[in-house]
């Protein structure tokens, strides 16, 4: 079913205000739209490398290093070792905890650089390799994925025709999309390999689009399979998966198929364990380190945010935050999960774009809630409910653009101890220009409101980076200013929360609302 007319104008009369979109609305009036897509690909190619030529986590930072060190290694022991050691081996030295996709991934990289030189991924003797060439390895490593599992879906996905926007609106999206500054400065700056997970998550979104609703449940468990935190999205796929085998003539049929694709796609990852439950149950706790506690270092969740006033990891043992945390994550992502299940049954038209929006909403609601309340939260956990974002960016321009803002500064402590300031600082400006956010003044299709609130916010974080700056934090009070960005980003992160989840419970009553509109 092709996009209608009066949706398109809608899209495109949403994204008007966006600067990024006049450069695609010229690149049509001057009749060159076949240059709009190299020249995305291109340009943001260009920015991964410069972001890259910047530090990452743990460098020069012996003995134990940091994330970086973490996926050479993994890339060192799937090269030498048999899996059943993969995770068993020197747990203490960065152990293996991501789920078995990762671990052949690691296997895959680790196998190409002992063919190219064997002193990176050496067994035991590689720990803390930092020179050039290597380095120059892992990060053409995330490039290269990202490119094979990320760019085609997101590309695939806004070219298709359930994304009802206009050409130009279509295209600035995709720039957007490719050109997120916190999955750069996390993947190409403090590295990891995130990209591949959230690639997987959009392939899934994108077969949910042309009807393959069997590839779309394989998609997801290769992200959950990469990455455990994708466990965020997993109510709100459940819920669409649930819905569409309620809705389905042979919906019976549809549900067993999903059934073995999921259980068909998992046997295949745990394949080298699977005889052993000693192994699976090591996986099973490497993967979910209980242990670590409620979150990690500061994040902008409710938890940390809560601790400044009430010590909960003083007053109750580990597994009662559990238990509390999974309760509190449960409720919070309930309603949205609820409405994506009844809301998808009503829908006739497979392949609607509300449909599609419904998802997105859903999926931002969901990883979001589980960001906010969820166990064992970091900061860069944030990438989740932003990927969903960005595939409304169209339709939510100002708050799309503030939610990346916000998540980006959420981030800062981390970058900064990476050293990642001027990349933060030259993809933070340049993100607030080309997205306009806080929106101009003159800009009309922003609510006053919500303009002043962007400026009042940009204050805010940059007052918070120039006293961080130029004024020395009380001894009694030496992590006051990460506190602070704690406080506003969660804050920010609920006001958010609350507005998607309002988004998505209004969404098909303003489109019934448009449809009647257009009829009379």
């Amino acid at each position: 079913m092709a996009p209608k007319k009066h949706e398109k104008k809608a899209a495109a009369r949403s994204t008007e205000a966006v600067p990024v979109h006049r450069w695609f609305q010229f690149l049509e009036q001057q009749d060159v739209r076949g240059a709009a897509l190299p020249v995305t690909l291109l340009f943001s190619l260009l920015v991964r490398w410069c972001v890259a030529l910047h530090g990452y986590s743990g460098f020069q930072k012996p003995p134990i290093h940091g994330d970086y060190e973490a996926q050479r290694h993994w890339m060192e022991i799937t090269t030498h070792l048999p899996a059943s050691e993969w995770y068993f081996y020197d747990l203490q030295y960065w152990g293996l905890d991501y789920p078995p996709l990762t671990a052949f991934q690691s296997w895959v990289c680790g196998c190409v650089a002992n063919l190219i030189d064997p002193s990176w991924v050496a067994l035991g003797s590689s720990r803390g390799t930092e020179t050039h060439e290597s380095k120059l390895f892992m990060r053409a490593s995330v490039v290269i994925l990202e490119s094979i599992v990320y760019v085609p879906a997101v590309v695939l996905l806004f070219m298709s025709r359930q994304m009802s926007l206009s050409w130009a609106a279509r295209q600035a999206t995709l720039f957007t999309a490719l050109l997120q500054p916190c999955l750069l400065l996390v993947d190409h700056g403090h590295f990891q390999y995130n990209s591949v997970m959230l690639g997987f998550l959009v392939w899934s979104v994108y077969f949910a689009t042309q009807q393959h609703y069997v590839l779309m449940a394989i998609s997801f468990c290769c992200s959950l399979l990469f990455k455990q935190m994708a466990l965020y999205f997993a109510p709100a796929v459940f819920a669409f998966l649930l819905a569409k085998c309620f809705q389905r003539q042979h919906g019976l049929m549809l549900f067993v198929k999903l059934g073995l694709a999921v259980i068909g796609t998992f046997g295949i990852m745990l394949l080298p364990w699977i005889r052993s439950p000693e192994q699976l149950r090591q996986i099973l706790i490497r993967v979910f380190p209980v242990a670590r506690g409620l979150y990690e270092d500061k994040v902008a969740n409710v938890w940390c945010a809560l601790n400044v006033v009430v010590k909960l990891r003083t007053i109750f043992e580990v597994r009662s935050l559990l238990r509390i945390a999974a309760v509190a994550t449960g409720l919070m992502f309930a309603p949205s999960c609820i409405h994506l299940f009844v809301s998808t049954r009503r829908l006739q038209t497979a392949t609607s774009p509300v449909l599609l929006k419904l998802l997105c909403y859903s999926l931002l609601n969901t990883s979001l809630a589980f960001f906010l309340f969820s166990f064992q939260v970091h900061e860069k956990s944030i990438l989740l409910p932003l990927a969903p974002a960005l595939l409304l960016a169209a339709d939510e321009h100002w708050a799309v653009n503030w939610f990346v803002q916000v998540g980006l500064f959420s981030m800062y402590p981390l970058l900064f101890r990476d050293g990642l300031q001027l990349p933060y600082w030259v993809l933070a400006v340049g993100w607030s220009l080309l997205r306009g956010c806080p929106a101009y003044p003159s800009e009309k299709q922003t609510p006053r409101l919500v303009l002043l609130l962007q400026w009042l916010s940009t204050f805010a974080m940059v007052a918070i980076h120039v006293l961080q700056a130029f004024v020395p934090p009380p001894s009694s009070l030496p992590d006051i200013y990460v506190v602070a960005n704690v406080l506003f980003s969660c804050a920010m992160f609920g006001f958010f929360f609350l507005y998607f989840n309002y988004r998505q419970f209004t969404l098909l009553r303003a489109t019934d609302t448009q449809t009647k509109l257009k009829t009379q």
